[in-house]
């Protein structure tokens, strides 16, 4: 036989087996690197919501959600998602769900309160945040929404409460002293809305807020001038036609 001349190999059964085993393993590998449990999906819903892909991220939540019903985690993602996308009931729908899970989760409850404020239904949204408010009395941002709902629906007597409410815990809160002096002008109780002015004054000269100045002066102004008006006298000053 010629040097030249090749020779031909033959695996062996036994070789055989292994290479089947190794390339088995491979195929192991990458299904374990696919999301199997709830967080991991969960995770994965978070980066499709990050970039946008957002109907992908719905599609892994309802997979979550299959895997385990009462994870709250999974229904309360979900509402955000829909946020993002402007699915509004649908957003109340998960978040409510989490509520069904765990009725005392705070976040699902504000988030629902949110969406029907940007839906300008405060009388549903002031209901969302009363039942926060049960959860967690004394957080003074929440009281200040409920105080923003009132005034949007005009109950102009529960909103000054609230904003009330505000100031027994912080009696600073300099935004909270600019809304009441809207609130107690709109109640034309007039010794009210200069007590809250010259409050505006005080802190924002402590607290260097020129723009608080500024309002509370044009505020003292207006104010000044309305209160020896009758209503007729008002809308005649007003509203066209002018005098």
């Amino acid at each position: 036989m010629s040097i030249f001349s090749l020779t031909i190999w033959r695996p062996t059964a036994s070789v055989l087996t292994l290479l089947v085993f190794f390339l088995g393993c491979g195929k192991d590998n990458n299904s374990s690197s696919q999301p199997k449990n709830s967080q991991e999906l969960i995770i994965s819903a978070i980066e499709k919501q990050r970039i946008g892909a957002y109907e992908e991220a719905i599609e892994i939540l309802h997979q979550v959600v299959k895997l385990d019903p009462k994870l709250v985690a999974a229904y309360y993602r979900m509402g955000l998602v829909y946020v993002e996308m402007d699915q509004r009931n649908k957003a109340i729908t998960s978040f409510n769900k989490a509520l069904e899970v765990e009725p005392q989760n705070l976040q699902a409850r504000l988030k629902i309160g949110e969406v029907y404020s940007k839906m300008t239904r405060n009388d549903l949204a002031v209901v969302e945040f009363l039942k926060a408010e049960s959860i967690q009395p004394n957080n003074t941002e929440l009281l200040f929404k409920i105080a923003l709902e009132y005034w949007y629906d005009q109950k102009l007597k529960e909103s000054a409460k609230y904003y009330r409410k505000v100031l027994a815990i912080n009696a600073d809160h300099i935004q909270t002293h600019l809304n009441l002096i809207s609130v107690y002008e709109k109640l034309k109780d007039w010794n009210k809305a200069i007590k809250e002015i010259e409050i505006s004054e005080r802190l924002g000269r402590e607290t260097k807020n020129d723009h608080a100045i500024a309002i509370a002066k044009r505020k003292l102004a207006f104010i000044k001038g309305r209160m020896g008006m009758t209503d007729k006298d008002y809308k005649r000053k007003t509203q066209p036609p002018f005098d």
